[in-house]
């Protein structure tokens, strides 16, 4: 469960990480560190964490539940922990480093296909309060709508589990992936050269944010742009980066209350 506290020294060792390397390196020279979006950036870092991620835990937590429910374990604690410990005997046989393996990819097929969902038009209005960003950087990753973390984060991992996964090892690399998210965004101009197709980069990503037309409903995958290779949505030009960022026509509002209505006007 995320602290304040826990979430300042988080911040701060980020910071301290993310502002050096955007200046040394950065995609965009000219793009400020402080900028109109950052103040509503900086107020998701604390509402993300304690108000989005506790209702996504409890949406999951629930799955877990109703999913014990449905194997018929009874639902008291040590049962529903012990079913959470314990995975299908087919998937638990096989060895540890190859369950990583399928998590990975079975989890970025699904997140592919559940964000290019989040593109149509009945799930838009959710998914363009993290789109409403007109600077992409570091700070701007937790920029999210609670539905938009809520059903993506469901629709990703219901299905792992149905297929046997251990909810452990699936909690397990949620802490890289939320580091990979916060690399993705930041303003750095690396493309990670011949491993181009195989882990998404900063440079993959920002083209998934620009308003130009060469780069729109392009780049889906949050972690192997091969995804996006065979689905025929990959683009990423050698050489050049995408200028402009955020939403074309009706922009998102400014400020956290304002982004958190949008999708229900």
């Amino acid at each position: 469960m995320a602290t304040i506290w826990g979430i300042l020294i988080g911040f701060a060792v980020l910071a301290a990480v993310f502002w050096p390397l955007e200046r040394l390196c950065p995609a965009l020279a000219r793009q400020p560190l402080w900028h109109r979006g950052s103040l509503t950036d900086l107020t998701y870092w604390f509402f993300t964490p304690l108000v989005t991620r506790a209702i996504t835990r409890g949406a999951v937590i629930a799955s877990v539940i109703a999913l014990a429910s449905a194997a018929g374990v009874p639902l008291d604690r040590e049962h529903v922990q012990a079913f959470i410990a314990h995975p299908a005997p087919a998937v638990g046989n096989q060895p540890a480093w190859l369950q990583v393996i399928e998590v990975f990819l079975l989890g970025d097929l699904i997140g592919y296909w559940s964000h290019r969902l989040f593109h149509g038009r009945r799930l838009w209005p959710f998914h363009a309060v993290h789109h409403s960003s007109t600077q992409v950087d570091w700070l701007s990753a937790v920029r999210l709508h609670p539905v938009n973390d809520v059903l993506s984060r469901l629709i990703q991992v219901v299905p792992i589990l149905v297929v046997g996964f251990s909810p452990a090892l699936v909690a397990a690399y949620v802490p890289f992936l939320t580091f990979h998210a916060i690399l993705l965004h930041a303003n750095v101009a690396w493309a990670f050269g011949p491993l181009r197709y195989a882990i998404s980069s900063p440079a993959f990503h920002r083209w998934h944010h620009t308003t130009e037309a060469e780069g729109q409903d392009k780049n889906f995958a949050g972690l192997f742009p091969f995804i996006d290779l065979l689905f025929g949505t990959f683009y990423m030009p050698r050489g050049r980066q995408p200028m402009h960022f955020g939403i074309s026509g009706s922009p998102v509002p400014d400020g956290l209350w304002a982004q958190l209505r949008y999708p229900f006007r």
